[in-house]
């Protein structure tokens, strides 16, 4: 909005860098960003506590249509068993099936799955695996530019706990292990957006409108401040405001799927 406006009009324009999502890839993390990690962890960290006392499988959905950066670094954070994000379409089998059923069988009773309201299955496991989506309902809800169907609209952590309630096979290798099959929902939503900042924030937020105020002061606008390494940056509102996703190279994606594939052996069941 902020680059649109200085391209159209005779405004002058000086961008921050202020979203949840980290989506932004002109800077390396925006203000709001860390606090909201913060705020999804301590809820996944508080909903591990009552998932192990009634051992529960609790879907926790993390604000986040088209980047998972959110759900990931919240997911890690808080030791999530299962993370799920936009950029990597899941296998409802091989991903959370498969990994539940390994879990439960090496004796752990209680499991965290984090993920984006923007998460949503390939194609082959949609046509494979999925019960409670009619090919119908999925023609005729909007579709991102790859043509896939925006399952955000869905309510994406309440459709995997209803396709969770109908295997049979699942709720058999819970009870084989003496477990009672309990599946919840929870959504964060706006949640994320709110509460006090955490100091990072707080001083990044500082720090971003200082570099603002003397780009004013210089009269240099068109201009978006950023965060690089530990240095903050000026660079142009075009190249601020593009998009950037979490990418197959990302070094939390190699973390995320390590932690998925030792099955958490070091935490406690």
């Amino acid at each position: 909005m902020a680059d649109t406006i200085y391209q159209l009009t005779n405004a002058k324009v000086v961008g921050c860098p202020k979203t949840i999502d980290n989506d932004l890839a002109g800077t390396h993390y925006t203000f709001g960003f860390w606090s909201s990690v913060q705020l999804a962890s301590n809820a996944m960290d508080n909903l591990t506590t009552t998932a192990r006392s009634h051992q529960r499988v609790f879907i926790v959905e993390i604000m986040g249509r088209d980047a998972g950066f959110l759900t990931m670094y919240s997911g890690i954070s808080a030791g999530a068993d299962i993370i799920l994000i936009p950029e990597t379409p899941f296998d409802l089998e091989k991903d959370i099936i498969d990994v539940l059923k390994s879990r439960v069988n090496a004796g752990y009773k209680y499991h965290i799955i984090a993920t984006s309201e923007g998460a949503y299955p390939n194609s082959e496991s949609l046509n494979r695996d999925f019960k409670t989506i009619s090919k119908k309902t999925l023609d005729k809800m909007p579709k991102d530019t790859f043509g896939n169907p925006l399952l955000a609209k869905l309510n994406i952590s309440q459709i995997i706990v209803d396709e969770l309630n109908l295997r049979d096979d699942l709720k058999q290798d819970f009870q084989r292990n003496g477990v009672d099959f309990e599946c919840r929902s929870v959504v964060l939503g706006h949640t994320m957006r709110a509460g006090t900042p955490n100091s990072f924030d707080r001083i990044l937020g500082l720090r971003f409108g200082l570099a603002a105020m003397k780009l004013v002061l210089e009269g240099d606008f068109g201009k978006m401040v950023s965060l690089k390494g530990n240095k903050i940056k000026t660079i142009s509102l075009s190249e601020g405001v593009k998009k950037k996703y979490i990418t197959p190279d990302n070094d939390k994606m190699e973390l995320r799927d390590l932690l998925v594939k030792i099955r958490y052996l070091s935490k406690q069941k």
